[in-house]
């Protein structure tokens, strides 16, 4: 019976497959710079980032979406809402939700996101799934686990089969979903850059599996495994790639960086590709820029000019940050604190202290960017928005929101503080005030004229 089991197991339990690419092609498919150009502001460069957080920044990201939506400024000689001129959204665990939905379907995302995902017990449904028979037999494979049944919920209920391919609709912002490599520890982004590392085509991948990938929290989910294929198709190292691992001028951090990417290129050592939750490696979903530019020896003009952003006046980086910081009761008592209390309480600073030093980071280096490429002819502003429940005014909701958990189960009441919050922090905070006043004064000074 038991064998009967397995043999079972393993035909019912194939894992997601990423298929492999037929020929490299630099300048097609899912890629930031063909998906951000041409269909907004050339003026206006607007990034928002979805930090992890399980529900709570899903519904925390989720309000500043709304906040966006009803926030409109003059651009190109008409009103817009600022919503349309996203170009790309980084998201990483509970973020990725949100980002990835709002891509594939735009402004459905609110009439249909809630119900559908924030305000539905997901814990809850994936424990009776995992308890149903039929997937006991398959669990007995090696190639099916906790992560393969939570995508396959996702996109039964959330995504419906799309793929990469489906997120390249016109005028759509581009999504960069990241998870982490567990071999390295480093960002993985389902982008196409990435996939040509390893020889695949991302346009035919799921959009479920990839957002499964940057939530599959170590322990609770199995981490997703993609195949290498990795000198199949052609792909050349680029020459910002080679003079990264070969020059002595190239500083420590670029070389890094280069060595970790350029590592999928080693098929006979990295066969397959194993994923895990994002905010392992970066929980606010903002290196991804950086490491960019710095790949590309900082040269933000270049990159700029390849987005169709060659003339932009306001680089604008909004952080949606839901992070929490939990009173724990063990330093008024003499009893030890639990193991699950350590290492939640250990994850916790960690995570904590690695997002200030990212946001500092990213902060310095992009002032410093910016000022380098403003002229007096065209000058260029940066600004950086960070939207955390620190800003939160009163003092009880403010405890309130830093004492939500990490998961994907929070009441109805708790998800409509989050939105609420989104909304409001993000519409009070002096920089975003700062941005609107100064996008409407450059439009009555002609700038925006047609």
């Amino acid at each position: 019976m038991l064998g009967f089991a397995l043999e079972l197991a393993g035909c019912s339990a194939a894992r997601f497959k990423n298929e492999p690419l037929a020929h490299w092609n630099p300048d097609a498919d899912y890629r930031a710079v063909r998906q951000i150009s041409g269909h907004r502001s050339g003026e206006l460069l607007l990034i928002v980032a979805f930090s992890g957080g399980g529900t709570r920044a899903a519904a925390f990201s989720y309000g500043v979406l709304e906040e966006l939506r009803d926030t409109k400024v003059p651009i190109s000689g008409r009103r817009r809402r600022l919503l349309d001129e996203i170009d790309l959204i980084s998201g990483v665990s509970g973020g990725s939700f949100p980002a990835a939905y709002y891509g594939l379907y735009g402004d459905s995302i609110f009439s249909e996101f809630e119900p559908l995902f924030l305000k539905k017990n997901i814990e809850g449904v994936l424990a009776v799934r995992l308890l149903r028979p039929k997937n006991w037999v398959r669990l007995f494979s090696p190639y099916f686990g906790r992560g393969e049944l939570a995508a396959e919920y996702y996109d039964e209920v959330l995504f419906h089969g799309a793929t990469f391919g489906d997120l390249s609709r016109r005028n759509a912002p581009y999504i960069g979903i990241n998870a982490t490599d567990l071999s390295s520890g480093s960002r993985f982004t389902f982008n196409q850059d990435f996939f040509d590392l390893i020889c695949s085509d991302l346009s035919k991948f799921p959009v479920s599996v990839a957002v499964t990938a940057s939530s599959a929290v170590p322990v609770l989910f199995s981490p997703i495994t993609l195949q290498n294929y990795a000198g199949s198709c052609g792909y050349e190292l680029p020459p910002w790639g080679k003079e990264a691992l070969t020059s002595p001028d190239a500083s420590v951090r670029r070389r890094v960086y280069a060595q970790q990417g350029f590592s999928f290129l080693d098929a006979k050592h990295r066969r397959y590709i194993h994923l895990l939750d994002g905010g392992i490696s970066d929980n606010l979903g903002i290196r991804t820029a950086y490491e960019r530019l710095v790949l590309e020896d900082s040269n933000l003009g270049k990159v700029l000019k390849e987005t169709g952003h060659g003339n932009v006046r306001d680089i604008v980086l909004i952080v949606v940050n839901s992070q929490t910081e939990p009173q724990y009761n063990w330093d008024v008592s003499d009893i030890s604190p639990t193991l699950p209390d350590i290492l939640g309480a250990v994850t916790s600073v960690q995570i904590n202290r690695y997002n200030f030093e990212t946001i500092d980071l990213v902060n310095s280096a992009f002032e410093q960017w910016t000022r380098k490429l403003a002229t007096v002819e065209n000058p260029v502003a940066f600004h950086m928005i960070q939207v955390s429940f620190d800003d939160e005014k009163d003092e009880r909701q403010r405890r309130f929101f830093h004492n939500l958990p990490t998961s994907f189960s929070l009441k109805e009441e708790e998800v409509d503080k989050l939105k609420a919050a989104g909304r409001q922090i993000l519409k009070a905070h002096p920089k975003f005030q700062s941005l609107v006043r100064k996008l409407s004064a450059d439009s009555t000074d002609g700038s925006d004229a047609q």
